[in-house]
């Protein structure tokens, strides 16, 4: 939720959070969410409360108001994605109070799905049907939505230290994982910084520094996390021909164009270096990478994630189950089916959910090397 309040000529950027928090500690992150600029109209992040949840069935929270006379839904869940959802009412002669930047919460039958922000209304009348659409995304969209505030360059700070600060500057909460890659002082082609471009958006640059040290960037709907994938394996959703019921829509999407056989990845700093990583991939096709997003000192892994990504992205199914049914992206299918040509049972990830009210779940999935990094023996139909 965001506090309007106006920088008076001769303010300081300490000043103004004195005003909001009591302290300036937060100066310099309302500094850079509001561009540095000299005065005016501006917004400060308030404090945040949690409301207590009603297991057992979706709704919104807004303010002291509970809306669950929806008559269509859909929660968007989605790895390295932000999450959002999207809700349409029909009633008539209900006056459904949205306005955009409403801070609003979401439980699904489980949990908080996500905490976040009114984006867009659509508001339709005709002689037929008066209905409101309502869309919202969690508080990590306004990484998603802005360009990255100066300055552009990182040097001399981990990955850890960088990711802390960008979320700081928009008031996200952010946590991490214990692994060691986070706490190292990024070195790539062009020295010990890391630099964004200048149309980045925050959340783009970010996960553009995960991904070089094969971590992931998770919006937990409540916050961010960054660190390994942690494989869901224990429990599979079915999806074998003849054993499941329900599916109404199943597709394969095997490409190899713009896939390799060779990865090359190369550095001139600290010095000069090559690394190859071999794929499965039948054809003798080589792609070339410097270091600039990538850990100069380790280019094996860097090549190898790079690989791993490129064949995880080639290799999708995409099905449509005719129940709505509350499963998590980063948990696993077990996929069989000759008719879209996977003729042996085949583990993938599920990379993104759309559960739609009030009877279908739509899943993409990709080959699990996009996220465990480890290279496939074979690939399908190779």
């Amino acid at each position: 939720m965001y506090k309007k309040l106006t920088k008076k000529p001769g303010e300081s950027w300490d000043d103004v959070a004195r005003r909001v928090y009591g302290t300036p500690e937060k100066a310099g992150n309302i500094s850079k969410m509001n561009n540095n600029i000299d005065g005016g109209n501006v917004l400060a992040c308030e404090d945040e409360t949690d409301a207590a949840g009603i297991t057992g069935q979706v709704y919104i929270q807004s303010g002291d108001n509970l809306y669950n006379d929806f008559s269509e839904y859909t929660l968007y869940d989605a790895m390295q994605a932000v999450k959002g959802a999207v809700f349409i009412f029909n009633k008539t002669g209900v006056d459904y109070n949205f306005n955009f930047g409403d801070e609003v919460i979401i439980y699904d039958e489980k949990d908080k799905f996500l905490r976040g922000r009114v984006a867009n209304i659509v508001s339709n009348l005709d002689n037929n049907l008066n209905w409101l659409q309502v869309e919202i995304k969690s508080h990590a969209g306004i990484l998603a939505e802005t360009n990255i505030a100066y300055p552009l360059e990182f040097g001399g700070l981990s990955i850890k230290e960088i990711l802390t600060e960008v979320a700081g500057w928009y008031n996200q909460k952010i946590s991490f994982s214990d692994e060691n890659e986070l706490n190292e002082i990024f070195t790539n082609e062009i020295g010990t910084s890391f630099t964004a471009k200048i149309d980045d958006t925050a959340w783009g640059f970010m996960q553009r520094i995960c991904n070089s040290r094969g971590l992931i960037l998770t919006d937990t709907g409540d916050g961010l996390f960054v660190g390994r994938y942690n494989a869901q394996t224990q429990e599979k959703i079915n999806l074998v021909d003849g054993e499941c019921l329900g599916i109404k829509k199943i597709k394969s999407n095997f490409v190899t164009v713009g896939l390799a056989r060779y990865y090359e990845t190369n550095t001139q700093y600290p010095q000069t270096d090559t690394a190859i990583i071999t794929t499965p991939l039948p054809l003798p096709i080589t792609k070339r990478y410097n270091s600039n997003d990538f850990n100069a000192l380790d280019l094996k892994t860097a090549a190898q994630l790079q690989a791993c990504i490129n064949i995880g992205n080639h290799f999708t199914v995409n099905a449509e189950i005719s129940e709505n049914i509350n499963v998590k992206s980063g948990d696993f299918a077990v996929v069989k089916n000759p008719k879209i040509k996977i003729d042996n049972e085949m583990n993938f990830i599920i990379e993104s959910v759309e559960r739609k009210h009030p009877d279908m779940t739509i899943l993409k999935m990709v080959l699990p090397c996009k996220y465990t990094f480890e290279m496939p023996e074979e690939l399908p139909l190779c």
